[in-house]
């Protein structure tokens, strides 16, 4: 049986876990990401088929729309970097990461803001690829993704990702930045 590890908002993770485990899957779930470590220590090397991480429960702060995005991105955005690294030890060969990107409030949201995270997200799936054991696929879904869309994109089975997932590790990272920006205006 596939064993997963959900990280983000309780209730995301927990609709999420729920719609792994009706497609036969285990799931862990951890609501607060600065625990992976722990957990992913308690659970061992290799223990985890995959790793779905959702947005986490942050509230962004600041006087200004521009204090309100560095804080969202130092703070969020920068976070889930640190989530990966305690995350990769964790993993399989051929492990499968999933991203869902969260959203800023309306008042503070750009369209260029939102292709600045979604790249950072990206970029960062890339930096796992490099340091994971081998095969490693990454896909990064939008927030409005359903909880049965992401198990599904977890799990392999969904085909409208699979492009971005088998992408070849050996690629190069403007090969790989050139497709991913190619999929980007795709998406809009």
């Amino acid at each position: 049986m596939a064993r997963f590890l959900v990280s983000g908002k309780a209730e995301l993770a927990a609709d999420v876990a729920a719609a792994l485990r009706a497609e036969g899957a285990e799931a862990v779930e951890v609501s607060d990401v600065t625990t992976l470590p722990e957990v992913c220590a308690a659970a061992g090397s290799h223990a985890f088929d995959g790793y779905v991480q959702l947005p986490a429960k942050f509230t962004v702060e600041g006087d200004s729309a521009v204090e309100r995005v560095r804080h969202y991105i130092s703070g969020g955005v920068l976070a889930r970097f640190t989530a990966v690294a305690a995350v990769l030890p964790s993993l399989v060969p051929n492990a499968r990461i999933t991203f869902v990107t969260g959203a800023l409030p309306p008042e503070v949201s750009t369209e260029d803001e939102a292709t600045a995270r979604r790249a950072l997200v990206r970029v960062l799936g890339q930096a796992a690829r490099a340091d994971a054991p081998d095969g490693l696929r990454v896909d990064v879904l939008s927030p409005t993704s359903s909880p049965k869309e992401i198990a599904l994109t977890a799990l392999g089975r969904n085909s409208k990702w699979e492009a971005l997932a088998a992408a070849d590790p050996d690629d190069s990272y403007t090969d790989w930045r050139a497709e991913v920006l190619g999929l980007i205006s795709a998406e809009s």
